[in-house]
């Protein structure tokens, strides 16, 4: 005799029928993220495949609920503040900066270093999600809550070395991403199995001048790539000798983060 589902039960086994009308706010939520200005109902309509009505319907309803700011004077729309209110309650209720937090000031500290922590969004995407310490030039390009392009930098590499991009995806990525002295993407590929043998990688200045970045994976038990920790420093306080503490540290701190994956709430 077949039970009925019980309130535990939702989101568990077969995904039920996608609710269109979630999805097309969805959709146009992403698409007011992604522009680099606001939109106005038109655009938002053409570059999300909607008529016209149905993405002002969609706006006009995303704005009543604050999800969407509206500006007056240029007809546009773009994605309220209010999205931090909900991501900090993600943040606080998933346990992770209860746990990262601490071990990212005690690494800051003790190494006079910035300690950046990012969720991976994909092959191609980082989120920083937090990150102490002294203000870097860098820090103009990693807004909490931005994502930034990959792969570049230290934690480029710890993306090509534990995720799941083919050598031929990595290649096209690559050429899409600007550093300071780009390496060859045959020296790329070097870095990237060095990382994987090593499990940390090390930016000497390549991607910003006269900084020196640290990465290391945070894994699940499955071994997927969940976050990427990162330290950043001037090269010239980072010798090989503190380079090697540093990198200890920050792997000592995936390693605790690691083994309390299940226990997080990182969706």
């Amino acid at each position: 005799m077949r039970q009925g589902l019980g309130a535990g039960d939702v989101g568990r086994g077969t995904p039920g029928k996608p609710v269109g009308a979630v999805v097309a706010a969805a959709k146009v939520l992403r698409i007011l993220h992604d522009s680099e200005r606001p939109l106005n109902a038109s655009e938002v309509a053409r570059v999300a495949g909607l008529h016209r009505g149905t993405a002002y319907n969609i706006l006009r309803t995303l704005q009543a609920e604050g999800f969407v700011g509206y500006d007056e004077a240029t007809r546009s729309y773009s994605v309220s503040l209010h999205i931090l209110e909900l991501a900090y309650g993600v943040l606080r209720r998933s346990g992770l900066m209860d746990l990262a937090r601490p071990m990212m000031h005690e690494i800051c500290d003790a190494h006079d270093v910035s300690v950046y922590l990012s969720k991976v969004l994909g092959p191609s995407s980082l989120l920083l999600l937090d990150w102490v310490g002294v203000a870097f030039r860098t820090d103009l390009y990693v807004t909490v809550g931005r994502p930034s392009p990959v792969p570049a930098g230290a934690s480029g590499v710890i993306m090509a070395a534990f995720g799941t991009s083919s050598e031929s995806e990595l290649e096209a990525l690559f050429s899409k991403v600007a550093w300071y002295q780009k390496p060859s993407f045959d020296d790329f590929l070097a870095r990237v199995r060095e990382a994987k043998k090593f499990g940390s990688a090390v930016d000497r200045g390549a991607m910003f001048q006269g900084i020196t970045l640290v990465s290391v994976p945070v894994l699940s038990p499955s071994w997927e790539l969940l976050l990427i920790l990162t330290a950043a420093g001037h090269s010239h306080d980072l010798d090989a000798e503190a380079l090697g503490a540093l990198s200890r540290a920050l792997q000592s701190a995936a390693a605790r983060l690691s083994e309390s994956a299940r226990l997080l709430r990182l969706g």
